[in-house]
C-alpha cells in the first residue's frame, strides 16, 4: 500500500494497493482518493476494513480560511476539518489488491 502527499501535479491525493507478487507484480490501484488540498495519511489496512486519516483538507494554494478548497467532511459551506475514514466492504468480504 502506498499513501500520497504531495499536489504536485495538482491532482487528489490517495491511497494505492500495489501487488508484491504473482503475474500482476507492480501492478498499482487506486483504492481511495481524499479530497483536493488534503493527504492521505497513516493508513491502516486491515483484512476487513482500511482506516485513513484526511490531512488538512481544503489547503491549497490560491486557497484561506474564508475560500477553502475544499469542505470536507460534512460538505455545504462548513469550515473543512481533519478526520478518520475508514472503508469496507458491504459484502463483507476482505480488501484486497
Amino acid at each position: 500500500w502506498v499513501s500520497t502527499d504531495g499536489n504536485a501535479l495538482g491532482s487528489n491525493d490517495g491511497l494505492f494497493g500495489v501487488a508484491v507478487e504473482g503475474r500482476d507484480r507492480g501492478l498499482t490501484r487506486q483504492f481511495l482518493t481524499v479530497p483536493l488540498g488534503a493527504e492521505t495519511c497513516g493508513p491502516v489496512v486491515q483484512r476487513h476494513r482500511v482506516l485513513v486519516c484526511v490531512q488538512h483538507p481544503g489547503e491549497k494554494d490560491g486557497a484561506s480560511a474564508d475560500a477553502p478548497a475544499s469542505h470536507w467532511p460534512d460538505g455545504g459551506t462548513s469550515v473543512p476539518r481533519p478526520s478518520v475514514a475508514v472503508v469496507w466492504r458491504k459484502d463483507g468480504r476482505e480488501i484486497g489488491v
